[in-house]
């Protein structure tokens, strides 16, 4: 396996557990049969796969904070929004 598929492989593996869902377990053992299965790719194949990794990546770090990422807050008024009287 080359590298960029390896470094998606690890990628995804480190934010799936992190992953807001009841399903990340099932996605955990669905990505691994999936590079278990492409390990033989090649050519256009072998783009195709990537790109798709590369977009599950990139789905999963908008659910995701990685360690480093900013500690993003989210606060709200009591009553953002007051009936008038």
């Amino acid at each position: 396996m080359s590298a960029q598929p390896l470094r998606l492989y690890k990628s995804l593996l480190r934010l799936i557990p992190n992953y807001p869902s009841s399903n990340a377990p099932k996605l955990l053992v669905s990505v691994r049969e999936e590079f278990r299965l492409n390990k033989g790719l090649q050519g256009q194949e072998l783009k195709k796969a990537i790109g798709e990794a590369e977009e599950g990546v990139k789905h999963l770090r908008q659910y995701v904070f990685e360690e480093g990422s900013p500690n993003w807050q989210v606060t709200s008024t009591q009553n953002p929004m007051p009936k008038k009287d």
